[in-house]
């Protein structure tokens, strides 16, 4: 087993340092001459190539082979003592707004965010971008008496929280998240050029401000191939976790 690990990594080392010699999208060597060059079986670099896709390295495209994967968008996490907001990602990101409405908040929402059904809630719906790539797309519900003037288009160059922040004097402190694994719908598939029923990681997230009033209810989709979830645990009673969507690198 040990001399089994061994040729694994040295054939995952081979393989990274030809990753990282090449520029996203192009092709590594065929299985046959990258096996004859390693001294390997091809079911044992093949295994090793099958996990570097998993991990996002690589790519493959049947009927043209293996390529090189575009970095993953790393997006940060909040501190588990510090505010709610996200540091800024790698990548140039954009937002491009699908569409928005004040609506009353339902039974589920206003649940969520301790308010009555009744309530008028802005929602807004928008698609992530990194360097015109499409990440996730979320659909935000505020408390609309907290934003009577924000401009929904404003999000497509601002960060919400700042806009909460500098606009409105809405500082997000906490937030109760849950990510799930699921399936991506017809729409959320369209929106992420992915196919339908394609793996995604869910989010829903509910976010209080200095006040612990709840004034945020959010569902997103991320694209699966693009993230992953990396948790650091404090294991005390006194310091809670930190969770960070980060590149599957």
């Amino acid at each position: 087993m040990t001399t089994s690990l061994r040729k694994r990594d040295r054939i995952r080392q081979h393989l990274i340092a030809l990753i990282e010699a090449r520029g996203v999208g192009q092709t590594i060597p065929g299985e046959r001459p990258l096996a004859a060059d390693l001294g390997v079986s091809r079911p044992t670099l093949r295994s090793v190539v099958d996990e570097l896709i998993n991990e996002g390295w690589l790519v493959r495209e049947h009927g043209r082979g293996v390529f090189v994967s575009a970095p993953k968008a790393t997006v940060g996490g909040a501190s588990p003592t510090g505010p709610a907001i996200y540091p800024p990602a790698t990548g140039s990101w954009s937002s491009r707004v699908l569409g928005h409405a004040v609506v009353p908040a339902g039974q589920g929402i206003g649940s969520r965010l301790r308010v009555d059904a009744t309530t008028p809630i802005l929602r807004i719906s928008r698609l992530r971008l990194v360097d015109g790539e499409p990440m996730f797309v979320e659909t935000i519900h505020v408390l609309h008496e907290l934003v009577p003037d924000l401009d929904p288009v404003d999000l497509e160059t601002d960060s919400l929280y700042t806009l909460l922040r500098d606009r409105f004097q809405i500082v997000p402190t906490e937030a109760d998240q849950v990510n799930e694994a699921s399936a991506a719908d017809t729409l959320q598939a369209s929106l992420l050029d992915i196919a339908e029923a394609a793996p995604i990681l869910t989010l829903e997230r509910v976010t209080h401000d200095q006040h612990g009033r709840a004034f945020e209810f959010t569902r997103a989709a991320y694209r699966s191939d693009r993230y992953r979830i990396e948790s650091r645990l404090a294991l005390t009673e006194s310091v809670g976790a930190s969770l960070r969507l980060v590149p599957r690198r």
